[in-house]
């Protein structure tokens, strides 16, 4: 008995660390004060700087999505992107401002410096919030010709 007690506790502690360490999903939805459900999703959330070596990303896409309370997607919505104060030199989103077309607006983030930068969009009165991690580019290992 003791034994299977002890098993299922070891099975407990490796299920409740390896959901402890699992990724997060991209935020959940949120609603706007006209009833819009708004979501943000980045393409990638660590890039690196500098050259492109094993295409490792050098920007990431960041979409939001917007849908009305049938889930049908919101056209012509304003969307603004931004980063947190301490960034706004060191970041660009292309475009900054732009529309919803098909329930969803895109811009392309870069940065010219390493470290981790919270990035937000807002639409309506909403804003959604992500985090991208910016690395140097690895220094190419083994000794090829």
């Amino acid at each position: 008995m003791i034994r299977y007690v002890s098993i299922l506790g070891f099975c407990s502690m490796l299920l409740w660390v390896s959901t402890a360490c699992a990724p997060l999903p991209n935020a959940p939805e949120a609603l706007s004060e006209h009833g819009y459900r708004v979501s943000l999703q980045v393409s990638d959330t660590l890039i690196f700087l500098g050259g492109s070596i094993r295409n490792l990303p050098q920007t990431s896409t960041v979409v939001v999505r917007v849908r009305d309370a049938q889930g049908q997607p919101v056209d012509e919505l304003p969307v603004v992107f931004s980063a947190e104060p301490s960034w706004t030199q060191n970041v660009s989103f292309s475009p900054t401002e732009t529309r919803t077309s098909n329930g969803a607006a895109r811009t392309i983030f870069e940065a010219n410096t390493t470290g981790v930068v919270h990035i937000m969009a807002r639409v309506d009165n909403v804003t959604r919030e992500a985090r991208i991690t910016i690395q140097s580019r690895p220094s190419p290992t083994g000794g090829g010709s």
